[in-house]
């Protein structure tokens, strides 16, 4: 069980940090936007999912190191 909720924790860290890439492939593709523009915009916007992101992923490290 507590595998489980740290692979779901860390998994969940990871998309913070995928989404933006996944979500500026898509605006590439339906709007003229690039990528870096996209990245810069969402970064200096959602900046917070950053950091929610970064500490899911040292959570799941804590609770595999205490295990």
């Amino acid at each position: 069980m507590n595998k489980t909720i740290r692979k779901i924790l860390f998994l969940l860290g990871l998309s913070a940090f995928a989404f933006p890439f996944v979500s500026g492939f898509y605006k590439m593709s339906t709007e003229s936007w690039q990528l870096f523009d996209w990245l810069i915009m969402y970064s200096f916007i959602w900046w917070p999912t950053y950091i929610v992101g970064a500490v899911l992923i040292l959570v799941a490290v804590k609770r595999k190191k205490r295990k």
